[in-house]
């Protein structure tokens, strides 16, 4: 989000000083200027089609990240994707530079990629999911009772997704969990033995099944159950040591719909989970017996009275294609137990369960369709802004005023986008992107008809990018700015590209993100108009340092929220960090230059924040979060953006106001200088 917002702004206030030689720019200021700009009837197409254009680019950019999740890409393939992705914003700048010189008129070639775009966004939607996340029931299915004939009180797993436990030092002690206690009956377990070990385990004497009421039997994992009329109840004594001697026993009558809730004490440290899926009870408290609240040291667990009232159900039937060498026994043993409901939330790390279908193809042809989407977006925009930029300087209008109109669609359309997505959506589980998509191409359709009613009818300077820069880095002013400039981008590719997998993580719908990025952008517009006066009045590095500042308080703050409605009050900060602090490079790096070099400068610093910054950052950021998780990410970047706003404190100090401080004395000696001549005289 950082990156699409502040992408918008680059040249933003600074292009107008490109022809420094035309005095009327220089004369009309703030309101006149703006009043100027409006009644040039030759740049209302210009204001139009970037409405469009960046309302495109706000419908769709925002929400990239959760479609390739949805996609079922992992965090690092994303991280691998946007790496490619840099790489492709650094050099088809350049090459479509050289392109539009050699054409002149490139209208009919812009149009032709405003309908690319459209027609490729479109083909995202045959991308094949390669990973489905299916979410696991809320409740576990579990039965509690004594297991055989000893004194093992045991809750049985009959999930069909084994649990994984969230294991901590206190385990081995138990781990209290809460649960409710439903209907009490028989369960029938079923496993494949063999004749001998079934003839064996059934030599004394069982019941057939069919003393059992097949006809409301429920079907579990493995297991039948059968419901009866008895309820699980427990009396405790305490003797003299102390200790709580509890017997476990049945009572005659159903338990209620409800149920009654109890808290269990589990030992997880069992390793015949695995294999017969049961977990020891240490201790046992029901809610309507609260003097029972015993610690495991004191509570003992007898079943001695549990199973004498019943019989156990034990049936050995045979299958029917078993071989005559090698005939198979299906064996069934049928305990008194009740059946358990948890929450599976309490008592497992996995709430929910990934299905692998084809990963790789679909990770390979979301990159290689994105690298051509790359290729149409990036293009397009670099001729569109090249194209803006002459006419904006035919007319001597502000080139930050068209811009303004690219903010307001991005505003309007983003959240319009998201809401559409949550609307058409059956669950929050299964997002519906086709809204977004067919948004995109439908704008962009748009786009490349409207281009075609644009004159284009000039001949552009040629851009020699790599001509000026070896001059340019030999200030050392210039390589300090363009280190912080790599580290702010850093920033902004680690989190806005992955902002929306945490949004919604913690909760956060489409219409949210969509929200936010309104409130980013509507943030941003008169921090921008604004920005010259801010500048004049504190200095383009002390705003730096102060954006800076800001990141850190914004990272902060995201690592601790639980609430997603409070990213709002950070995307408004975020105007600071992102838009403010790339028009401060803007025109920083412009002061340095010269009016030969602004145009070298101004893709110097496009290269190094964009291709470098939020390339390695969308790289970085994908690893880092897959290792540590994003609340640890944040706090890392906000470790990262502190160093390097006080790094550049120490400069400016330093070396920025000594070195003015050496400039306005070397004047003054000059001033004095000639004022002695001109004594002498």
């Amino acid at each position: 989000m950082d990156e699409d917002c502040s992408r918008t702004s680059m040249k933003f206030n600074t292009d107008q000083k490109l022809d420094m030689g035309k005095a009327e720019i220089e004369k009309k200021e703030g309101l006149a200027l703006l009043i100027y700009d409006l009644k040039q009837r030759k740049l209302i197409p210009i204001k139009i089609l970037s409405l469009i254009v960046f309302s495109g680019y706000g419908v769709l950019f925002p929400y990239a990240a959760i479609h390739m999740k949805s996609l079922g890409i992992s965090v690092e393939e994303t991280g691998a994707i946007y790496s490619v992705n840099a790489v492709l914003s650094v050099l088809i700048p350049i090459c479509s530079g050289m392109i539009a010189d050699k054409l002149g008129n490139f209208k009919m070639l812009l149009s032709v990629l405003f309908g690319c775009t459209s027609i490729t966004s479109l083909i995202f939607l045959l991308v094949p999911v390669g990973r489905i996340s299916i979410a696991n029931p809320t409740n576990m299915s579990m039965t509690l009772g004594c297991f055989n004939d000893n004194s093992t009180l045991t809750l049985t797993d009959l999930d069909l997704h084994p649990c994984k436990f969230k294991l901590n030092e206190d385990s081995e002690i138990g781990e209290n969990v809460s649960a409710t206690i439903g209907e009490c009956g028989s369960v029938c377990y079923r496993s494949d033995k063999s004749d001998t070990e079934a003839t064996l385990e059934t030599a004394s004497s069982f019941v057939s099944d069919t003393n059992l009421d097949h006809s409301i039997g429920k079907e579990y994992l493995d297991a039948v159950f059968f419901p009866n009329d008895w309820d699980l109840e427990m009396s405790c004594l305490q003797n003299l040591s102390g200790r709580s001697n509890c017997q476990l026993g049945r009572k005659s009558g159903a338990v209620s719909r409800k149920g009654k809730n109890a808290t269990l004490a589990l030992k997880l440290f069992q390793s015949d989970y695995n294999i017969k899926r049961m977990i020891p009870v240490l201790w046992m408290a029901l809610e309507d017996e609260s003097e029972f609240h015993h610690k495991s040291s004191d509570f003992q667990i007898q079943c001695s009275t549990y199973d004498e009232k019943l019989n156990l159900l034990q049936t050995v039937y045979s299958q029917d294609n078993q071989t005559e060498n090698n005939p198979i026994t299906h064996y069934r043993t049928c305990r008194s137990q009740c059946v358990v409901q948890i929450n599976r939330s309490d008592l497992c790390s996995d709430i929910v369960r990934e299905e692998v279908i084809n990963p790789q193809l679909t990770f390979w042809m979301y990159l290689l369709l994105r690298s051509v989407f790359e290729v149409f977006v990036v293009g397009s925009a670099t001729l569109f802004d090249g194209a803006a930029l002459v006419l904006v300087n035919e007319v001597r209008g502000d080139f930050g005023f068209q811009k303004m109109f690219g903010f307001i669609g991005f505003a309007i359309f983003s959240p319009i986008s998201g809401a559409l997505m949550d609307h058409f959506s059956t669950n929050e589980n299964d997002t519906n992107f086709r809204p977004a998509f067919f948004l995109f191409a439908g704008l962009f359709g748009i786009a490349a008809v409207g281009m075609l009613t644009i004159d284009l009818n000039f001949k552009p300077p040629a851009e020699k990018l790599m001509k000026n820069v070896i001059s340019l880095l030999k200030n050392v002013e210039l390589d300090v700015l363009l280190a912080v400039c790599v580290a702010s981008g850093f920033l902004v590719g680690c989190t806005g590209n992955y902002l929306f997998l945490f949004l919604e993580e913690i909760g956060g719908t489409r219409s949210l993100m969509g929200l936010s990025v309104t409130i980013s952008c509507l943030t941003a517009i008169p921090l921008l108009l604004l920005s010259d006066t801010i500048f004049r009045k504190f200095s383009v590095p002390n705003v730096l340092v102060f954006c800076l500042f800001t990141f850190v308080i914004r990272l902060i703050g995201y690592s601790y929220i639980t609430n997603p409605n409070l990213c709002l009050v950070y995307e408004a900060i975020e105007a600071i960090n992102g838009a403010l602090s790339l028009t401060s490079f803007m025109i920083y790096a412009n002061q340095l230059g010269t009016t030969s070099t602004a145009t070298s400068i101004q893709g110097l610093i496009s290269t190094t924040y964009f291709g470098l910054g939020v390339g390695i950052g969308s790289s970085v950021g994908g690893v880092l979060i897959g290792a540590f998780g994003q609340r640890v990410v944040f706090r890392i970047l906000a470790v990262i953006a502190f160093l390097t706003g006080f790094f550049y404190f120490l400069f400016n100090i330093l070396y920025l106001r000594l070195k003015a401080n050496d400039k306005n004395n070397t004047i003054v000696d000059k001033a004095e200088s000639n004022r002695k001549v001109e004594e002498i005289q």
